[in-house]
């Protein structure tokens, strides 16, 4: 395996965090793969001449966040996104087979288990989507995207209230952040999820490697996750040979300056208007759910979820879910559709009016270089 780690020493960024972001970005965009081991702590020690406790504390801060888990005697490896379904099975009948007996072993009655059958017989495709994240922000700015890319109706859904009534998500495809799917799924075993990464398109890399050094980047946005994610990866890629600033667009009065002076102004969907009505010279769109997302969300669109059951057994034992869902049909089909070179980590997308990239960039300055300031 081949892993392509960069440290900056001179970019202010503690070695930790850029190994951890860069490990995360490896993990969510399928360098590595799921169930594939880690080099160890030593060996990768060795490789970057750093101290093997600080790559002993990245691996048990991606341990922590659910990315990787620990095999005594084995090593580290990445964990699975998800169960997978009976990968085994050479055919129809022998995944029913397989399943059956998984249901009986776990003590689900012959009554249930027909019940459970029939109610995904009448099952239908995903009627909306519905974004749960602890963050308003975060889910606010996936929606926006959706809105904007898809017919099917699109929701947030604070995790506090989906807590309180799994059932909302019933029926819908839910979207969450790959930090959040292990307890969405949790909460509602039978609801379709899909998983939204926070990932670098190769563009966006190129755009801030084409800087001259010293210019100054403004990274603005409607949500404080991204915030954090984006100062880590832009210090580790150019460390102090570029002033890299991030901002809340709720805090006008932190970025109005800010905004005219820098040379290159990265912004999401909720921002971009914000920034260019200041004056910003060159802006850079950056899309949370890149092209290679929205080809999965679309297939997703197309597969059947449970849907309202009246009936005894629409509770499944132990889910804490509950099957209840208003409305029906699907709205299966994005807007647009095209080829999309975009990596993204198990999730593929089209987008509407776009060409092949995630970023779009915009303004006084091309991507191979921008206006310089004044002295």
């Amino acid at each position: 395996m081949a892993l392509d780690i960069v440290l900056n020493r001179r970019g202010g960024v503690p070695i930790r965090d850029q190994l951890v972001t860069q490990l995360e970005l490896a993990i969510l965009d399928g360098t590595l793969a799921h169930g594939q081991r880690l080099p160890s702590v030593r060996s990768l020690a060795r490789r970057l001449k750093v101290h093997h406790n600080t790559v002993s504390a990245a691996y048990q801060d991606l341990e922590e966040n659910g990315h990787v888990e620990l095999q005594r005697g084995s090593g580290v490896f990445v964990r699975r996104g998800g169960t997978s379904a009976l990968p085994e099975a050479r055919g129809l009948d022998e995944m029913i087979r397989l399943a059956l007996h998984a249901a009986f072993r776990k003590g689900f009655s012959g009554v249930e288990i027909r019940a459970a059958v029939e109610r995904w017989l009448a099952a239908a495709p995903p009627d909306r989507i519905v974004v749960v994240d602890p963050s308003p922000e975060m889910a606010d700015l996936i929606v926006h995207e959706l809105r904007q890319l898809f017919d099917v109706p699109a929701s947030p859904c604070a995790m506090e209230d989906a807590v309180r009534d799994p059932s909302r998500l019933a029926g819908a495809l839910t979207l969450v952040l790959p930090y959040h799917l292990a307890a969405v799924q949790g909460l509602a075993p039978g609801v379709a999820v899909e998983v939204v990464t926070l990932e670098v398109a190769d563009e966006d890399r190129q755009a801030i490697a084409a800087l001259p050094a010293g210019s100054i980047v403004l990274f603005l946005s409607h949500s404080p996750t991204v915030l954090p994610f984006a100062s880590v990866f832009l210090r580790s890629l150019r460390g102090d040979e570029i002033l890299v600033e991030t901002r809340l667009l709720s805090e006008p009065r932190e970025w109005r300056r800010l905004v005219r002076a820098a040379d290159l102004v990265l912004t999401d969907v909720l921002s971009t208007e914000a920034a260019r009505k200041a004056g910003a010279r060159r802006v850079r769109e950056v899309r949370v759910v890149q092209p290679a997302a929205l080809e999965r969300l679309r297939d997703a669109l197309t597969i059947v979820t449970p849907r309202r059951d009246s009936g005894p057994h629409a509770v499944a034992r132990n889910s804490g879910a509950h099957a209840v869902a208003k409305g029906s049909g699907s709205h299966a089909a994005a807007k647009g559709s095209g080829p999309h070179a975009v990596r993204d980590s198990g999730a593929h997308a089209v987008a509407r009016k776009s060409g092949p990239h995630a970023i779009r960039d915009s303004g006084g300055g091309q991507d191979g270089g921008s206006p310089r300031r004044s002295s």
